[in-house]
């Protein structure tokens, strides 16, 4: 078999196969990628229907958020008795929770605050974060928001949170 070097993007409007010894063909392909030089191998976006952890909390204090709790896309929040400082995960930790990942990629997450008081969840920055417009949370509300990765390097890890806006159920 011969081996064949590619340079640019390569596209097939047949799809690609692969011959075995036997000499059936293939209708699954499966390549393992990897960087050379100053390219970059991007994930694949996902599903298309995207799965979910929902998070349920009652600490009766500031909560430090886990990466696993913001990847999984929504936490529901009750202050238990008082107006509570969240804090997220550090860049570190969030940058270590998602493989592969590269400057720009981004996911959105919801905060829900259950109170079954007036009672206000304030998001603040865990190390290596940026927070981005109105990071309070009422009672009855719930807030989205959409964390960018700035730097992924070693040691030098950030990321910023975008509060997109809040819903009241």
């Amino acid at each position: 078999m011969a081996n064949t070097t590619f340079k640019g993007p390569v596209r097939s409007e047949n799809g690609f196969g692969t011959a075995d010894p036997a000499g059936l063909t293939s209708t699954n392909l499966s390549m393992t990628l990897a960087t050379q030089g100053t390219g970059v191998v991007l994930p694949t976006v996902g599903p298309i229907i995207n799965f979910a952890t929902v998070t349920t909390d009652s600490t009766a204090g500031a909560l430090t958020y886990t990466a696993a709790m913001l990847k999984g896309g929504i936490i529901l929040r009750d202050p238990n008795g008082g107006n509570r400082s969240d804090v997220t995960p550090t860049a570190a930790l969030l940058v270590a929770a998602l493989p592969s990942c590269v400057v720009g990629n981004a996911f959105v997450f919801t905060i829900r605050n259950t109170a079954d008081a007036a009672e206000t969840i304030t998001v603040t920055a865990g190390s290596g974060a940026t927070l981005s417009g109105t990071m309070t949370i009422a009672q009855n509300n719930s807030k989205d928001f959409l964390v960018v990765l700035t730097n992924v390097t070693s040691g030098a890890e950030a990321y910023t949170v975008y509060s997109l806006g809040t819903v009241v159920f």
